[in-house]
């Protein structure tokens, strides 16, 4: 769990100074919405491993396919948010 949380810290922090370098500024909202869709993505990976831990193939799957879809969802309108904003700026 320290190793998982470690490289989504480093992600955030690499992400961040991207944003910054490339002069992409985002609202309080998109790091919200994108913070909730990279929280369903951990859930999603945790849910569909321990379910085959238990030996609950099908309920792995419909997991993973419900917090998988979930987190495609707020990433991809975060994503969209803050590119639409920047082509218009």
């Amino acid at each position: 769990m320290f190793w998982i949380g470690l490289l989504a810290g480093a992600a955030i922090a690499f992400l961040a100074n991207w944003l910054v370098q490339k002069g992409v500024f985002t609202k309080w909202y998109e790091w919200v919405l994108g913070g909730l869709g990279v929280l369903a993505l951990f859930a999603t990976g945790q849910h569909y491993f321990s379910s085959l831990r238990e030996n609950e193939p099908q309920s792995a799957w419909m997991g993973a396919l419900i917090f998988g879809l979930i987190a495609l969802i707020l990433l991809g309108v975060a994503w969209q948010l803050s590119v639409r904003k920047t082509k218009k700026a």
